[in-house]
């Protein structure tokens, strides 16, 4: 189903109305009830978008709704599940046993998660600060701002030659490098197999990274300074000569530029702990399970039939 010109525009403008309940959580709740759309007798209001959106992580929700054809296909597929529903219960299957199971299971579900949030938000956390500070002390390899280590390189690709021919240029190209460093340019453009010399000129930055290969990576964190031609060094891709063009040393970051990260990680362990702690005393409570019934389930799905209804679980109270 495809919306006309008008709804198409209105779906548009969504996006932005999302945008602004979802930056102003704790305002929202003026409007959350403004239709956002209507067909037959099914309504979709900002309170379902935003139950729907609660659904998506956090950090993926701006990327869902920023999508035109997205949110029409969103609130389209809501207007037909709600017209759906609304069959459902006129036609009396929300009152069958194994429909009201299955409510009573996604309500536990959505409870269940909520419950969750919920301590997660509420949970009473200590002052973290010192324990933050000796986290800094101990770790401070973590909370390193990376230098630089460029470098060029020529190579010579054994891929379309023999191992030994790609061995011998190669070490024609580290003689000619070491003997003058400031024409490796010339080496690049005449002896490169790279096929992106012809953007970077041989340029590979950050050389040192586990982007590249471990031996080149090796090679270029031994060369010290700019101008340093390196050995011929053997990769998957052949043979490469490498000249260092800049290096800078890493930095060590300061506390205060790092304190906050770290008490923000501290705190979620911290929660994370609390959580699993609760939810593994709830695990271990005492147990009071039918062992028949629980030996049965083993055969009791083992077709493709439905097992009987006279077996199925009774309806909760109060539906």
């Amino acid at each position: 189903m495809r919306f006309e010109h008008a709804a198409h525009a209105a779906a548009l403008m969504l996006s932005f109305a999302l945008a602004f309940v979802f930056s102003n959580t704790a305002g929202a709740v003026e409007g959350v009830s403004t239709v956002v759309a209507r067909q037959g007798s099914a309504t979709v209001t900002l309170a379902d978008i935003d139950a729907f959106a609660q659904r998506i992580p956090p950090k993926d929700r701006a990327g869902f709704f920023d999508n035109p054809q997205r949110l029409e296909s969103l609130i389209s597929n809501l207007l037909t599940q709600k017209q759906l529903a609304a069959e459902a219960r006129a036609a009396g299957l929300d009152k069958q046993p194994a429909t009201t199971a299955q409510i009573d299971i996604a309500v536990d579900e959505v409870l269940s998660k909520q419950r969750l949030i919920n301590m997660r938000e509420t949970a009473t956390v200590p002052d973290l600060s010192e324990l933050a500070q000796e986290q800094y002390i101990a770790h401070k390899e973590k909370y390193i701002t990376p230098g630089t280590l460029n470098v060029k390189h020529v190579l010579i690709s054994d891929k379309s030659r023999s191992e030994e021919e790609a061995k011998a240029i190669a070490d024609t190209v580290d003689k000619e490098a070491k003997a003058a460093p400031d024409k490796f340019d010339e080496l690049v453009e005449k002896y490169s197999d790279d096929p992106s010399k012809a953007s970077n000129k041989g340029l590979m930055t950050q050389a040192g990274s586990d982007r590249f290969d471990p031996a080149f990576s090796q090679a270029a964190e031994a060369l010290k300074k700019p101008g340093d031609i390196s050995p011929v060094v053997k990769t998957k891709l052949g043979f490469h000569v490498l000249k260092l063009v800049s290096r800078t040393p890493d930095q060590q970051k300061k506390f205060a530029d790092v304190r906050d990260q770290i008490v923000a990680q501290l705190r979620d362990e911290y929660v994370d702990k609390a959580v699993k702690e609760h939810t593994d005393a709830l695990k271990n409570l005492p147990l009071d399970a039918n062992q028949d019934l629980v030996a049965s389930l083993r055969s009791r799905y083992g077709s493709l039939q439905t097992p009987p209804e006279a077996t199925a679980p009774t309806p909760s109270a109060g539906r």
